[in-house]
């Protein structure tokens, strides 16, 4: 089994401590600090209307986060396919690609939230239907350098008589084009069409430890029965990582007091308990922590979980959520480094 790999997520979230202008300069400031850190990946969350997420296009804080960063990978988690035009979205991860000379990764998803397909104007009930219809049309752009598509819900190009076709500027800087990864957020479905289609994957907080290596048994034998090798499933499930919410302190105590505010917070927002797989009821901080919602305590204690966690299942990385309902910046940026300097190395 290969060491495994680390980033972070951020969901820049706005509780009424924090503010609009807070909680993007934070973001930033953390991929930045993540990159000095040594951490290999950052994920930025794409939501609207709710201010639990207030990055309604994970390209502009992708864009801001590579003209400050020089190592890092920079991921969608998730680019929400039908909210977005098409040729829009492959021009821009094709700019974004270029910029960062190559360090983008594409996570893409249906989305789920029916407030944010119906801001947008879009019917849920055609959201499968645009997923794929936008995924071929990006592929198509990434791998030809060019877009003709004449299907259900698009149109590229559109009437007229100037062009039969629209040539892609700039090109993908990555060869064939960025690495897609599709985020599995509740159903295996999803996990076995990536498998089919021989992509990497990102799983949500829901999945437990037991359901995650089942669920990269059920990776392994879908990616087989594609006819894909062993050499590239188990690349991709090297690749592939889970969201977890995590807080390095000193000590656990400190670790479990200094988490609570923001994290409840989060948590107490009506849906997002279902999302790590504890329904909707109401449970206490104590509950998500003995029930293994988050990762945190000292360093010896987190790496001596996490080591747990990754022999487990199997799984080749972790994606951190330090920040979990915004909590104060410098005891994020001092939980990043804790990570990298005294968990990490016993890992």
């Amino acid at each position: 089994m290969s060491a495994p790999h680390f980033g972070i997520f951020l969901l820049t979230n706005v509780p009424e401590w924090s503010s609009d202008t807070e909680a993007i300069h934070k973001g930033i400031e953390q991929i930045r600090y993540a990159d000095e850190l040594g951490f290999e990946e950052a994920w930025v969350a794409e939501h609207n209307g709710r201010n639990y997420g207030i990055i309604a296009s994970a390209q502009l804080m992708l864009a801001a986060a590579a003209s400050t960063t020089s190592r890092i990978r920079l991921g969608s988690g998730v680019t929400r396919l039908p909210m977005h035009h098409p040729l829009r979205l492959a021009e821009d991860f094709a700019y974004l690609d270029q910029l960062s000379r190559g360090r983008i990764n594409w996570g893409i998803g249906k989305a789920y939230d029916p407030l944010e397909f119906q801001a947008y104007g879009i019917p849920m009930d055609e959201r499968d239907e645009r997923y794929e219809e936008i995924f071929e049309i990006v592929m198509q752009a990434w791998t030809t350098g060019r877009v003709t598509h004449h299907g259900r819900h698009y149109q590229v190009p559109g009437r007229g008589d100037v062009v039969e076709s629209v040539e892609l500027f700039p090109k993908v800087y990555q060869d064939p084009h960025p690495p897609v990864f599709v985020m599995v957020s509740r159903t295996e479905a999803s996990l076995r069409a990536a498998a089919r289609r021989g992509f990497s994957f990102v799983l949500g907080q829901l999945p437990g430890r037991d359901e995650v290596r089942h669920l990269i048994d059920v990776y392994r034998e879908e990616a087989r029965d594609a006819g894909h090798s062993f050499d590239t499933i188990d690349a991709n499930i090297a690749r592939a990582s889970q969201l977890k919410a995590v807080h390095v302190a000193d000590s656990t105590e400190q670790a479990e007091r200094e988490y609570e505010q923001g994290y409840m917070w989060y948590m107490d927002i009506v849906g997002n308990r279902a999302k790590v797989g504890l329904g909707i009821e109401q449970l206490t901080y104590r509950e998500y922590i003995d029930k293994k919602a988050i990762i945190l305590g000292s360093p010896e204690r987190v790496a001596e979980e996490l080591a747990d966690y990754h022999g487990h299942t199997g799984i080749g990385g972790l994606l951190s959520w330090f920040d979990a309902g915004s909590q104060p910046q410098e005891q994020v940026l001092n939980g990043m480094r804790l990570f990298a300097e005294k968990v990490r190395p016993q890992l």
